[in-house]
């Protein structure tokens, strides 16, 4: 049977799109205006239609009509959400150009008519209003609602459906069955992680597998030290578990697994920071010191820089800036982006295009770099949708919209 059709808007990288390739969708067109982002994404699905453009420029029915005019069955996207980020300043601008670039996606919703759509968000959206008062979700909800679509709120924690990773994100979907649908079955336990402190009645972990910890995702990785790594290397060991057979996908190259530079001062501080332990805790002589160049310690720290990760729980949450956030739990240095990579679910084939990392957009611009103004490696994976969390929504929409057979083979 052919396979049903989703359209990638917003598409970063791709993971959302991955992860209904891997449910079984045709995913023909992805629309992402980032350079690198859609390197990535030519270099990934070199069978796609990868429109590099800004979103804003397809403001009529023709310009989407043009790209793909038959109805597909799912569009989906994440608009970007620094204006409704809960991380961040506190205030946050009503009138960011941002904050209303979901009504661009409601357009091509529009113009589509797709069957259903599912549209990605922060957690922080929940609770943000616009400057009249009026919460942000319930205008979404309205928007979609007048395009004749029953729309739910659901809040979803990837480390539930496989991921390595405690992430809280948002989805909006919306089906024009008129139906509840409600969210995908979880498959995976918090609680199950450490099976010791296990209070719970039988009925609640029913056929739920322990979630997939940090270690469970990388130990199999080569060891690197700080300025180690090739953006093309081999593997060193075997897998060891059942994830990393299914994340390798028999990938013979490891692909984007290059430590940080660190001046051994820094590698210095990370041997005094524990697991669960930030910068901010290490020792006043291992701190920071003050940019003017006189070594006196600055005396800020940065709670939330640096943090070991644990390498028997979920992770933390792998954000666009990963790489100044936490520390691998055994060596001392950040994680590399493939380490984030397989973090967020991506599979060893997957290959991410463009620098490992650059310095901050704002400086880039003041300095009028603009050829580097992109989304590195890093801030690509932290951007996406985990896409094993996306398999489940789309094989989950896949069976209640009766859109054809399951996909077989999935992990």
């Amino acid at each position: 049977m052919a396979q049903p059709v989703a359209i990638d808007l917003f598409a970063g990288a791709g993971g959302f799109g991955l992860g209904f390739k891997m449910a079984g969708f045709s995913v023909p067109v992805s629309l992402e205006i980032d350079t690198w982002a859609c390197d990535t994404l030519r270099y990934n699905h070199p069978n796609m239609v990868v429109i590099q453009e800004d979103i804003r420029n397809f403001n009529s029915s023709s310009s989407v009509t043009n790209i793909y005019s038959s109805k597909p069955d799912i569009i989906i996207g994440g608009p970007p959400c620094q204006g409704f980020s809960i991380a961040g300043p506190a205030v946050k601008d009503p009138k960011d150009p941002r904050n209303s670039l979901f009504q661009n996606f409601a357009q091509w919703i529009t113009f589509l008519e797709p069957k259903a759509f599912v549209m990605e968000n922060v957690k922080g959206l929940l609770t943000r209003r616009s400057a009249e008062g009026e919460k942000v979700i319930d205008i979404i909800k309205k928007t979609f609602t007048e395009l004749g679509y029953f729309v739910e709120v659901w809040l979803l924690n990837a480390a539930e459906y496989g991921v390595p990773q405690i992430r809280e994100r948002v989805f909006i979907v919306g089906n024009k069955t008129l139906k509840e649908l409600k969210p995908p079955r979880k498959t995976h336990s918090l609680e199950l992680v450490n099976k010791k402190t296990i209070q719970l009645s039988v009925f609640d972990t029913v056929n739920l597998l322990p979630a997939t910890t940090l270690w469970d995702a990388i130990s199999d990785l080569p060891l690197l030290e700080a300025r180690e790594g090739l953006e093309e290397q081999t593997f060193t060991a075997e897998p060891q578990n059942e994830y990393q057979h299914w994340i390798r996908n028999y990938s013979k190259t490891l692909y984007n697994h290059v430590a940080m530079e660190h001046s051994e001062r820094l590698v210095e501080r990370f041997k005094h920071i524990k697991w669960g332990e930030s910068s901010s805790d290490v020792p006043e002589e291992y701190g920071a010191r003050r940019r003017s160049g006189n070594g006196d310690l600055s005396g800020i720290s940065y709670d939330q820089n640096n943090r070991r990760l644990h390498p028997y729980k979920p992770s933390h949450t792998i954000a666009a800036s990963f790489y100044a956030n936490f520390i691998h739990p055994f060596q001392h240095r950040n994680l590399t982006a493939r380490e984030g990579a397989r973090v967020q679910s991506f599979p060893d084939t997957y290959r991410f295009m463009g620098k490992k990392t650059v310095v901050s957009h704002k400086l880039l611009q003041r300095e009028e770099r603009l050829d580097e103004k992109f989304l590195c490696q890093y801030n690509q994976v932290g951007n996406a949708v985990p896409p094993l969390l996306a398999q489940c929504i789309a094989s989950h929409l896949k069976e209640k919209l009766q859109l054809c057979p399951q996909a077989i083979g999935t992990h």
